[in-house]
Order: C-alpha cells, then sequence, then structure tokens
C-alpha cells in the first residue's frame, strides 16, 4: 500500500520526530522529578509529625490512625492493612466515595488497556496513512473501512462498561449513604432531625405560625428557631476577638522579657519585665505610644460590657428563614419533600440533614429572587471567563506543536533551530506545566462566584465550585486543548493547498486525534509528579517551618500551627479526577496509547489520597458523600464528548470510506447513553436527597452496609424451602411437615445481630393513634383520643391552667434573646433575669397542677450554670475531669437560651411520652442538659451567644501570670492557661496535652457529631 504524501513531507517528518522527542522528554523528566520527589518525602515525613501524620493524635481516639512505621513504602502498608469498612468509620463517607470512585477509574482503565492496546494499535499502524510519530497509533492514521468496525465495537463496550460501572456505584453510594443517615451515631447529631426553611413570608415568620403549619408531620415540632442576624453586635464580637490576640502577645511579650539564658551556662537569668510600649494605629509610626497590656485589657473590658448589653437588648427583627427541628428524622425528611405554600417562591427550598457549622448565615436573609438574579449573573461571569480563558489555554497548548506555530509566526524560526533535547522539553514539559499552573489561579476565582451567589450552606458553595470546576476544565483543558492542537496544523495546510470541502473533513479526521500528543504528555505530569506533590506537602512543610520558627510566638499563634488540621475541598480535588476520567474515556479508542498511563494515574492517586485521608486530612464537615452523585454526572460528559467525537470522525472519513452503518450505530449508541443518564437522574435524585419512608417501617431491614431486605430474611428464605416442595409426592409429606415446623421456629427466633431493623430506629419516635394518650380533666388516667398527640393535648391544658400573660412573658423573653422555640407549656413564670432577679428566684406555674400521672407540687431544679468555657481544651482521656488554671468570670443568663429555664421534663416530649408509656420520666442529667444547650445554641447566629475567647496565656515559673490573671479577671475578662506553658532557658512558649484551644469546646463537639 503506497504511503500517503504527507508522509514524506520533510515538515511533516520534523513534526513525527518533535512529537516522539516531546513524549520521550516528558517520561524522563516527569519520572526524574517524581523520584526526586519521592525521595525527599521519604526523608521529610519522618521529622514532622504535624505535616506528615496529625491524625495519629489531633483527633479522637475512635477515628485515629495507628503510627507509620518506618520503611520507605510502609505508609503503602499501612494504608491499605486497613478494610473498607474502618476506612469508612475513619474518614468519613465523603472520603470514602471520593477513594471509591479512584478504585473504580482505576479497575475500569486497566481493563480497557488489556482490550484497547493489542488490538487498536497494530489496527493504527500498519498499513495506515503513515501520519508519523505518535500519530501513527492513533485512529487518523487508519485508511481502510473494516478496521473501524473494531475501534466502533471497543467504543461501544468501553462506554456501556462505563455506564454500568458508574449505575452500579451509584447503587452502591445509595445503600451507603442511607446506612450512614440512619446510624446511630448520626441519629444523636441535630442535624439528623433539624431542617432550613428559607423565603417565609412576613406573615408566618413567627414560632406560633411555624408550628401549626409543620407540627402536623408525625411526632410534631420540637424546637423552632427563627433566624435573627445582630448587625450590632457582629462587628463588635470580631473587633474583640481581634483585642483578644493583640492581648495575648502584649503579655506574652511581658513575661517572655524576664527570662534569658546565661552567657556560657546552662541555667536562666531572671530579669525585670519590661511593660511592652508600642502605637495601636493600623499606619506605622503614626499616634501616640502606650502601654499595650493597659490599651488592650481596658478596651477588650469595655467590648464585653457592650457586647452583654447589646445581647441583653436582643435582636427584634428577624430575616426570612428558621430552622425547625422535629422529633424523628421520618418527620423531617417528609417536611422537606412536602409542598409547603401555595403561592411561588415562597417557603422554599427547604434543606434537611443541615449542620450547625456548614450555615453561611451571611446568606440566611437573602429572599430567592435575589438569589436566582446572583446565580445567573454567577453563571454568566463563569462561562464568559471560561470564554476568555481559552486564549492563555490556546497558546499554552500550542507550545506543543513548534512547527505549526512557526508556520503561522514566521518570526519564531529560531526556535526550529534549538537542540532536539531542548525542543523536546519545550514542547513536551512546558505545556502541561503551564497549563496546570494556569489552572491552579482558577479555584480562588471560582469561590468567590459561588458564594456571591448566596448559598445558604457551605457544602453547597463546595458543590458550585465543584461543577464551574469541572466546566472549565472541560472546557479550557480538554475542548480548546484539542481544537487548538489540530486546529493551526490543519490551518496551515488548508491555506496551502486551498479550499477543498473533501480535502478539509479528510485533515481534520487525520490532525484531531494527533492533538492526544499533548494529553499524553499531560497526563504523565499528573501521574508522576501529582501523586508525589500531593504526598510530600511541600507548601504546608514550608509555612509549617516559617511560622514555627519565625512568626508563631503565643500559645494560640502555635496551637493555630501545630494543632489544626488540614482538610481536603472536593470542590477542587475532584473535578481533576473527573477530567483525567474524561480524557482517558475520549482517547481510550482514538489514542489507545494514553490508557496505560491514565491507568497508573489512578492507581497512584488512589494509593496516596488513601494515606493522606488516614492520616493527614480531616473533614469539621460531613455531608454522606454529596460529591460523589455530581462526579458520576460529569464522568458521563466525558462518554458523550467520546461518543460524539468518535462519530465526527466517522463523519469526516466518510469522505474517502464507506462507514454509514458505523455511524448508525454510534447514534443509536449516544442515544443509548442519553437516555441511561436520564434513568440515572430519575432514579437516584430522590433517593440521595431524601430517605425513603419505606426505611422506617417494620417490615424493611437493613443491615450495616445498607442492604435492604424485605420482611425477616430467614422467615423468607423459609417460605420460599416450603413452597418449593410443596408439590412433592405423598412419600415426602414428613419433609413438609418438618419444613413448615423450621418456619415456625424461625419466626419465633430473634433477630439476627448482623441486621439492623428500621423500626428500631424510628417506631419509638412516631405517634400513634392508638398509644397517644390524653388527659381528661376530670380524671387522673389517660384516656385514648384519635388523632390528636399528647403535646396538643399538653398545649390545651397549659392554657386551661396558667394565665395568659406568664405565656406572654416567657415568649417574648424568648424572642428577644433569639432562643429557640419549643412550643411547649413549661414556659417558666418568672422575672426578667436582666432586672437583677436571681436565677433560683422561678415559681413554676404549674406548681402543684393535677396533670394526669404526674404531680408537680414543688418546681424542678436545673443543674447549675457553668460559663461554657469554664471547661477549656484538653486531652481526649482527661475530657471531662481534669484540673486546670482556668479563670473565668461568674456565669449569667446569657449562657445558655432563654428555653433552658427550668421546667418540668413532662413537656419536653421524650420517647416515654411519645411511646405513650406512663412510667416515671428519668430527670436529665447534667451531661444532657449541657448537650442540649449547646445544640440550642449551635443554630443560633454566633453573635447572639457569642462570650469573650478566652486570653490564653502560658504559666512561667516565677508566676508573674498569675498577678496578670488577677488584674483581668477583675475586670471582667476570661483567661486560660490550659497546656500552655513557657520555657525559662528559651523564653518561648509551648503548647501540649491538649485536642482544641480554650474557647473552641463547642466547635470541637460540633464536629464530632455531638
Amino acid at each position: 500500500m503506497p504511503s500517503n504524501s504527507t508522509g514524506s513531507d520533510p515538515t511533516d517528518q520534523r513534526n513525527a520526530d518533535s512529537s516522539i522527542g516531546a513524549f520521550t522528554s516528558s517520561l524522563v523528566v516527569n519520572t526524574a522529578v517524581a523520584a526526586g520527589m519521592f525521595v525527599a518525602f521519604c526523608i521529610v515525613r519522618h521529622w514532622n509529625r504535624k505535616i506528615y501524620q496529625p491524625r495519629t493524635y489531633l483527633v479522637p481516639e475512635a477515628v485515629r490512625s495507628p503510627p507509620l512505621p518506618p520503611g520507605i513504602f510502609s505508609w503503602v502498608t499501612a494504608s491499605f492493612s486497613v478494610k473498607d469498612t474502618e476506612l469508612l468509620e475513619k474518614v468519613g463517607l465523603d472520603a470514602y466515595m471520593f477513594l471509591r470512585f479512584l478504585r473504580m477509574s482505576a479497575m475500569f482503565f486497566a481493563g480497557c488497556t488489556l482490550l484497547a492496546i493489542p488490538i487498536l494499535i497494530p489496527l493504527n499502524v500498519v498499513n495506515g496513512s503513515n501520519i508519523g510519530g505518535l500519530a501513527n497509533m492513533t485512529i487518523g492514521n487508519v485508511r481502510q473501512s473494516w478496521r473501524l468496525w473494531f475501534h466502533l465495537i471497543l467504543t461501544i463496550v468501553f462506554c456501556s462498561a462505563a455506564v454500568v460501572l458508574l449505575w452500579r456505584e451509584m447503587q452502591e453510594y445509595t445503600r451507603r449513604r442511607h446506612a450512614y443517615l440512619l446510624s446511630e451515631k448520626h441519629a444523636k447529631t441535630p442535624q439528623a432531625t433539624t431542617i432550613l426553611v428559607t423565603a417565609i413570608p412576613e406573615g408566618l415568620n413567627t414560632e406560633d405560625a411555624l408550628y401549626n403549619i409543620f407540627n402536623n408531620f408525625p411526632s410534631g415540632v420540637k424546637k423552632i428557631w427563627l433566624t435573627r442576624h445582630p448587625k450590632n453586635i457582629v462587628e463588635l464580637c470580631k473587633e474583640r476577638d481581634d483585642i483578644v490576640k493583640k492581648l495575648e502577645m502584649a503579655i506574652y511579650n511581658y513575661i517572655r522579657s524576664a527570662y534569658g539564658k546565661k552567657k556560657g551556662k546552662k541555667e536562666h537569668e531572671e530579669k525585670e519585665p519590661v511593660r511592652p510600649i508600642g502605637r495601636t494605629s493600623i499606619i506605622p509610626c503614626v499616634g501616640k505610644k502606650v502601654d499595650l497590656i493597659d490599651i488592650y485589657s481596658n478596651r477588650l473590658a469595655q467590648l464585653n460590657r457592650e457586647i452583654s448589653g447589646a445581647q441583653e437588648a436582643g435582636s427584634v427583627s428577624t430575616l426570612n428563614s428558621a430552622f425547625i427541628q422535629f422529633h424523628t428524622q421520618f418527620a423531617a425528611h417528609s417536611a422537606v419533600q412536602t409542598v409547603v405554600h401555595p403561592t411561588t417562591f415562597n417557603m422554599a427550598p427547604m434543606y434537611a440533614e443541615i449542620s450547625p457549622l456548614d450555615v453561611v448565615w451571611a446568606n440566611m436573609g437573602m429572599h430567592v429572587i435575589f438569589r436566582k438574579a446572583r446565580h445567573f449573573l454567577s453563571l454568566g461571569a463563569a462561562t464568559a471567563l471560561a470564554l476568555f480563558w481559552t486564549v492563555p489555554v490556546i497558546f499554552v497548548s500550542s507550545i506543543a506543536n513548534i512547527a505549526s506555530i512557526v508556520e503561522t509566526f514566521s518570526f519564531l524560526a529560531f526556535l526550529q533551530n534549538l537542540p532536539p533535547a531542548a525542543l523536546g522539553i519545550i514542547e513536551g514539559v512546558l505545556p502541561p506545566v503551564f497549563l496546570a499552573i494556569l489552572m491552579a489561579l482558577l479555584p480562588m476565582i471560582l469561590t468567590v462566584m459561588a458564594t456571591y451567589e448566596g448559598h445558604v450552606r457551605y457544602s453547597s458553595i463546595t458543590l458550585s465550585v465543584m461543577s464551574k470546576f469541572f466546566f472549565f476544565l472541560v472546557i479550557n483543558v480538554l475542548l480548546v486543548s484539542t481544537l487548538s492542537g489540530g486546529f493551526l496544523k490543519t490551518w496551515n495546510q488548508i491555506s496551502k493547498n486551498g479550499f477543498n470541502f473533501f480535502q478539509i473533513i479528510n485533515l481534520l479526521s487525520e490532525n484531531l486525534p494527533a492533538a492526544s500528543t499533548f494529553f499524553i504528555t499531560y497526563t504523565l505530569l499528573k501521574a508522576f509528579t501529582g501523586p508525589v506533590l500531593e504526598l510530600l506537602q511541600i507548601t504546608p512543610l514550608i509555612l509549617n517551618f516559617l511560622f514555627t520558627t519565625l512568626l508563631a510566638k503565643s500559645p494560640r499563634q502555635i496551637w493555630d500551627i501545630q494543632g489544626r488540621l488540614i482538610s481536603a475541598n472536593y470542590g477542587i480535588i475532584f473535578p481533576p479526577q473527573t477530567l483525567m476520567f474524561c480524557i482517558g474515556i475520549v482517547f481510550s479508542t482514538m489514542a489507545p496509547l494514553i490508557l496505560p498511563f491514565v491507568t497508573f494515574y489512578f492507581i497512584m492517586f488512589y494509593f496516596v489520597y488513601r494515606h493522606q485521608f488516614l492520616y493527614i486530612y480531616h473533614q469539621p464537615i460531613e455531608t454522606g458523600g454529596l460529591a460523589f452523585p455530581k462526579a458520576v454526572k460529569q464522568s458521563f460528559t466525558g462518554i458523550f464528548i467520546s461518543e460524539i467525537t468518535i462519530l465526527g470522525i466517522f463523519l469526516a472519513k466518510q469522505a474517502t470510506l464507506n462507514i454509514v452503518p458505523q455511524m448508525v450505530l454510534m447514534i443509536i449508541l449516544i442515544a443509548a447513553t442519553a437516555f441511561s443518564l436520564s434513568s440515572l437522574n430519575q432514579a437516584f435524585n430522590p433517593l440521595v436527597t431524601f430517605l425513603p419512608v419505606a426505611l422506617f417501617s417494620k417490615d424493611l431491614h437493613v443491615d450495616k452496609d445498607g442492604f435492604v431486605t424485605n420482611g425477616n430474611p430467614a422467615k423468607a428464605l423459609a417460605q420460599v424451602f416450603v413452597s418449593t416442595i410443596a408439590g412433592a409426592e405423598e412419600g415426602v409429606k414428613s419433609v413438609k411437615n418438618r419444613a413448615q415446623q423450621f418456619v415456625a421456629k424461625i419466626t419465633g427466633l430473634q433477630e439476627d445481630k448482623s441486621v439492623m431493623a428500621m423500626d428500631n430506629l424510628s417506631n419509638h419516635k412516631l405517634t400513634r393513634v392508638s398509644d397517644v394518650p390524653t388527659i381528661d380533666s376530670g380524671a387522673n388516667h389517660p384516656v385514648s383520643q384519635p388523632s390528636q398527640p399528647q403535646f396538643e393535648m399538653s398545649k390545651q391544658e397549659y392554657y386551661d391552667t396558667v394565665e395568659i400573660d406568664s405565656y406572654n412573658r416567657a415568649s417574648s423573653i424568648m424572642k428577644l434573646h433569639g432562643a429557640p422555640y419549643e412550643h411547649s407549656p413549661s414556659y417558666d413564670q418568672h422575672i426578667h433575669p436582666f432586672a437583677g432577679a436571681s436565677l433560683d428566684q422561678h415559681i413554676h406555674p404549674l406548681a402543684g397542677a393535677n396533670l394526669g400521672n404526674h404531680q408537680f407540687s414543688q418546681h424542678l431544679s436545673s443543674p447549675p450554670l457553668h460559663h461554657p468555657y469554664m471547661q477549656p481544651g484538653r486531652s481526649e482521656s482527661s475530657l471531662r475531669d481534669r484540673s486546670t488554671s482556668f479563670v473565668s468570670k461568674p456565669a449569667s443568663v446569657m449562657d445558655r437560651p432563654v428555653s433552658y429555664m427550668d421546667r418540668p421534663v413532662s413537656f419536653k416530649m421524650s420517647d416515654n411520652a411519645l411511646s405513650g408509656r406512663d412510667d416515671q420520666l428519668p430527670e436529665p442529667s447534667h451531661v444532657d442538659a449541657e448537650l442540649e444547650r449547646m445544640h440550642d445554641r449551635a443554630y443560633c447566629h454566633p453573635a447572639i451567644y457569642n462570650v469573650q475567647t478566652p486570653v490564653w496565656l502560658p504559666l512561667d515559673t516565677r508566676g508573674l501570670v498569675q498577678d496578670v490573671v488577677s488584674k483581668l479577671t477583675s475586670m471582667g475578662i476570661v483567661v486560660a492557661t490550659d497546656g500552655a506553658g513557657l520555657n525559662a532557658m528559651t523564653a518561648k512558649a509551648s503548647v501540649g496535652d491538649i485536642i482544641y484551644a480554650p474557647g473552641e469546646e463547642e466547635r470541637y463537639r460540633l464536629e464530632r457529631g455531638e
């Protein structure tokens, strides 16, 4: 077969040589760089435990990883010794599904490699058009139509396999998510039963109105928080936090000035401490010099008084949103699936499973119309940015073909005279490096855009960034780089030979696959250097060294560097993985040489990220893997691009080859893929977003991995056995009798402990018509009335027993301070606490009232109030009983919501009351009350119950700190010395034996899921 004249052109020969040189240079350089960085990682990973294995000591013991043993590859064996079930418990569902995506991609492309390499490369190379270089291994080199059948068949196989795998992974994710949401650990968190309602009309934005609407759901409403934004307090709280840090630094400088090391001796020298003097102006060298300790302590005391007064005054204005907590998870998920308001854009959208740490308070008051307008503007800005971003991307990707650039821009002809090695580095190394740097700038810009859209959850911002980032990567890396890589060469040949339609189509079919050289080098860069860079953590390592050695001095500054864990942002780390999936499947049959490198990429990143999530990353907010469904749908983008590209190549080759049947089959494949995606969305979108109602049924059983069985599995198996032998001969009647006895025996047995019945999770929380007692006003025993819960009866009895003005006063106090609303008759008839009354001077309005089986003859006292930071950060082993040198101001009523004023426990709607049991209700422990108080505060704006962050000071041997502490305490300033000390020899502070800093207990406990 005579070769095409294109292959004999000296320019084409240079292009072929340059593509091979670019591939070789990229392979050599990336391998050398990766090897060097891996050696550096093996050396430095034992130097800094904070950077390379902080999860061995900075996280709770339940999710702590064992220390890494010595050895070059010990980090691999240590991470793979952890089973998947244990891995899921340690890293969470978000990280687990991210790792499953990497593992699925590695297995998929490994299979593609085994099929495509031995089949397609010989078909592409032998008796082809001899384009030259690596392009000989692409579909553009094929000249005979029968060979394209193999490309078509493998395209169908690969795309179908990808769709099947994605469906299977979505089924696995759905089961895992349901098991996570229904787990005992998650059920204890406030987010399991709390929803967020947005865009509430003004007339319905009251506790009573919301209660009347949402109490129709099973088990009813437990608490309501109307969102308030105390604008007058927010700025004061920010200033107070800044003043605390400045005061800590000033006092630290004062204490350390009294210590020093004697010259030539191993003893410390005691000196007279020097009061720090300086200027407080932002502008350098401007303002009068003052005593910094005095000025900051006085300002802090003043801010404490101002903030306390503003908090007591309360915020009378509410935003158009509210948090509503139900008694059961079933009610919460039922509520968010219901259309609440009859008019458009009112009381929608509603969000379930919303964590207090996930709330974006700045966007809580935004109306849905403005939110949609902002989303539209952000989308337009992102699209425009993507289009303008193509200009530098085209330039960068064009560097991979110097010959085409020289033909277009003749003044760059000197580049062709460079040595082959230098030319290979320019074409094979620089383009992917420049493109990676260019794309690294995008996440910061996209995060600003996503925040502007008005999302009310930080996790929604992350998912928005994930969508935009993937859109950018597909447009500017996959599509633009592909077109620009073959466009210049095609344009030059068209300009030389004239504009002939069939020639243009033929050239495009040959040159577009030639762009695979760029993506092979891009994949090499990512596969070799990407995982090792992730392991090395070069940026955190350098910053940690600089801050620890030079900048961090006070205990809080040291803790911010040594005590805080970094987290993985799935909006940034997921899109590159889905992009590589798209690149791999697009070029799987078009340029199969890329497949082994894509496989290597996913294998390496799976190893690395498995280690990183076990030993480095810690996620403060667990979303239950919500990024995974989006990644699956993004993967379909690559499948569609692959199918459309192959169809376009077939259409291009139709000018010279008769391949109509292949084109028809490709169109059918595209339609089938579209149907599969539509079915996937229809099948899984509701299951991912909400918990199915059937999961709360007695007749449904779910094991710990989320596998669902309808009815008792043992009983069902036995019944199948019986039905199988039902038509047997008379001689086997005895066998049938024994089988029936087996059924009866199995049915009467206890459930297998490995199977979790969903009714155990929800049955005791649901209100039943037959079980709910109501109180007869003329008798002392409960009377059953259909469809009216005990909570409603208690409400009625309250209005019959208690004066209305007592109710109004309690409600007004709660509204004043933004406390959670509990529609309960147990409000206290008390004097306003800020009017000088003691907290113990409460006479309960129901004292001595006849409440069915509960007689209250005296006021039930609650546990003593404590300042929320009286128990500062401490080690895990002594979380509750460790004695500290913490000094604090006395507790006040602002330390807890007003809804936690003392009340009869029978009106808290406990599980006993809901299930209709009449036994004595246990008195809540102090730990339970503290945890409940923390949950109440969590769903209020942080400024409403904001208390001063303790001034964290190090203890010294001379006792200078105690004098400072005494003075600050007398001014009403909270101080802590927990875990901090001063080395007398070096005059430097140190921090140890704590797992969170003073003032961060509530956030720590919320992150743990308490």
